[in-house]
């Protein structure tokens, strides 16, 4: 049966149900290949999507959501961000990513000049030799710290750094209640106050205020834990619900210098932690940093315990020739959000 890929520039001419069935049927499938992320992305960034999809006797079984953006005076075809991607296929596996990736050369030109497959799932790494036949070069930039769940929190507690451990003592000496804040407009733009606030004080770059607006729309898809002491609030994060990798992703935080005297950072995650414990995830993700353990937002989150996974990505040049381009890209990354 022959399959048939169509190319969407936006995820509004994608019929929702049908998507969301192939990321949830999908074993790499994730929170952010659903429907909803996309619509988020396309909402509140300046991403141009073009994503691929895979149809057999007119259905969707296989999806690869990639976005234009910008990298220097080039552009490179790229998965998600924030967020990741790759491939997912319900059928037909080896069919399905030759019919996608064969498709990626035709949506490189002018300025576009490389691709790249930014996955979560470590498991994406099946997809390797393929990927290399297809001109893709494996690179690791990325590391995100993933803690079990399935032992419960004692387990989990005794995992961590004597320093996170007598953070969360400490804060436990003071009175103090962590609020689930419910999802709205107003919640999320007071969250990006602070959000702002810490990401430039760390000198990292800053998403747009319309892309956290845009989340309204995830709204079951999303946690605000917020620190009060003495009825005022002294921090907060907002974490994802990956309900098809079972993992609640932290996300973004809120905790500004003012808060550190509460050991808001600790008791949120703690508060984090035990809510997915209950809920029944398998995994706290505390999502991307840096590989490398002389960096300070590598250090603290490795503080929580768990394991170091790599995050993979594939890139390759297009043409194969424009490899030098690549090259050069990669170079200006260095300047620029990657």
């Amino acid at each position: 049966m022959s399959l048939e890929v169509t190319v969407l520039d936006s995820i509004e001419s994608a019929d929702r149900n049908q998507w969301n069935h192939v990321v949830e049927t999908a074993p790499l499938g994730s929170l952010f290949h659903r429907y909803e992320w996309l619509e988020a992305l396309e909402a509140g960034t300046a991403s141009t999507p073009r994503h691929l999809v895979v149809h057999k006797k007119g259905n969707p079984v296989g999806l690869l959501p990639n976005v234009i953006t910008d990298v220097g005076p080039v552009s490179r075809l790229d998965s998600l961000y924030p967020g990741f991607g790759g491939p997912i296929a319900i059928t037909d596996e080896e069919a399905v990513l030759e019919a996608l990736l064969g498709v990626v050369p035709r949506l490189c030109d002018g300025t576009v000049l490389f691709s790249r497959l930014r996955t979560y799932d470590q498991a994406a790494i099946r997809y390797h030799e393929l990927f290399r036949a297809h001109g893709y070069d494996l690179d690791v930039k990325w590391c995100r710290i993933a803690l079990e769940l399935s032992q419960g929190w004692e387990a989990v507690s005794a995992a961590m750094d004597r320093t996170r451990r007598r953070g969360i003592r400490r804060g436990h000496d003071q009175a103090f209640e962590i609020v689930d804040v419910p999802i709205s407009r107003h919640a999320l733009a007071r969250f990006y106050d602070a959000y702002a606030a810490v990401m430039e004080r760390s000198g990292l770059p800053v998403l747009p205020y319309s892309f956290f607006l845009a989340l309204e729309h995830l709204d079951d898809r999303l946690e605000l834990f917020s620190l009060r002491v003495d009825g005022e609030a002294r921090g907060s994060i907002l974490c994802y619900r990956d309900d098809e990798q079972s993992t609640l992703h932290y996300a973004y935080s809120g905790v500004k210098r003012e808060h550190f005297e509460y050991h808001a950072a600790e008791l949120l995650h703690e508060h984090a932690i035990k809510w997915a414990i209950e809920h029944g995830y398998d995994t706290y993700d505390l999502l991307r940093t840096a590989p490398d353990f002389r960096d300070g937002l590598f250090r603290f989150k490795s503080q929580f315990g768990g394991r170091v996974v790599p995050l993979l990505s594939w890139e390759r040049g297009v043409p194969s020739p424009a490899l030098p381009v690549l090259n050069l890209a990669r170079s200006l990354q260095r300047r620029y959000l990657d």
